[in-house]
């Protein structure tokens, strides 16, 4: 039976968009027009998700005056899943590759969670390609792989689980595990990620996804150990001078506030981290009017 692959296509007040860069194709929801005086906006997804997750903010920062793009990082979603879809190397350098296809002076990249490490990542080897980093649920890459006490219990529970349970790609097709995870990682009572849990199942279903997404965690979580991971690590921690803005949901349960302690060591200009309340994991969708606000707000304060 083919798969159904609706999900990639929903519509909206974007158009979809096939991104060529890097040695693969890239699905993007697209809104709003390249302006001189504005740079692009690039928004990356974490997991279980695809580009849905940016649905609440694709079309104020359209409407602000903005080139928005959320993709589907590479082997998820309607994107290429390609033999190195794992690699954090590979993914941080498809975001650079993919701001040079759209022909951007500049941009900004916004990622939530995994997301957001391949961006700080990103604009660490290619600084001069942004203008900014705003980093949801997402400490500096570096600090995820120090042993402390930046991470908390239920972190490491999810760490274990991911890279070495059986059971878990065949949990990832069901609705109601995708939904157990949202519902764990957000605020209590907030469903504004787990009431699209059966959307992301869907693109979960999708040939290869679930694979690609487990594989990503695990080389995630393995990096130190492999060759091109501790190569990964150093081109992540060039200092960063654009200005960078950290987001924290006050209730996410995956990261402690002091996760966030070392940010300093690598953000060297201009920097701000702000808690949102009532939100855990996936700030943009369970307080997505909170999240625009201090989005657009940063957004007003780049120069290109």
């Amino acid at each position: 039976m083919p798969a159904d692959t609706t999900c990639i296509t929903l519509p909206g007040p974007w158009r979809h968009e096939k991104i060529q860069a890097n040695g693969a194709q890239f699905h993007a929801a697209v809104a709003g027009e390249h302006r001189e005086d504005r740079p692009l906006i690039l928004l990356v997804h974490g997991f279980p998700q695809y580009w849905w997750a940016w649905r609440n903010q694709i079309e104020p920062l359209a409407e602000a005056g903005y080139h928005v793009v959320a993709i589907d990082r590479r082997g998820i979603g309607g994107s290429d899943k390609t033999p190195d879809s794992h690699d954090g190397l590979t993914l941080a350098s498809d975001l650079i590759a993919v701001v040079r296809a759209l022909g951007a002076r500049k941009a900004v990249l916004v990622g939530l969670g995994r997301g957001g490490a391949l961006s700080w990542s990103a604009v660490s080897m290619a600084q001069d390609l942004f203008a900014g980093l705003v980093a949801v649920s997402a400490p500096h890459p570096r600090t995820l792989h120090r042993v402390g006490l930046h991470v908390t219990f239920r972190t490491w529970r999810h760490v274990l689980t991911s890279a070495i349970s059986p059971l878990n790609k065949k949990g990832l097709v069901h609705r109601d595990s995708v939904r157990d995870i949202l519902s764990e990682w957000s605020a209590p009572g907030n469903e504004g990620a787990s009431g699209q849990a059966d959307v992301y199942t869907q693109a979960l279903q999708l040939p290869g996804a679930v694979k690609v997404s487990l594989d990503q965690l695990r080389w995630t979580w393995r990096a130190q150990q492999t060759p091109t991971g501790r190569k990964y690590l150093r081109e992540s921690a060039n200092a960063v001078h654009v200005p960078v803005l950290a987001v924290r949901g006050d209730k996410d349960p995956l990261l402690p506030d002091r996760a966030w302690d070392k940010d300093l060591e690598f953000a060297v200009g201009p920097y701000r981290k702000v808690r949102v309340a009532d939100a855990g994991h996936f700030v943009p969708e369970e307080q997505p009017d909170a999240f625009n606000k201090i989005l657009l707000e940063f957004l007003a304060d780049i120069t290109v």
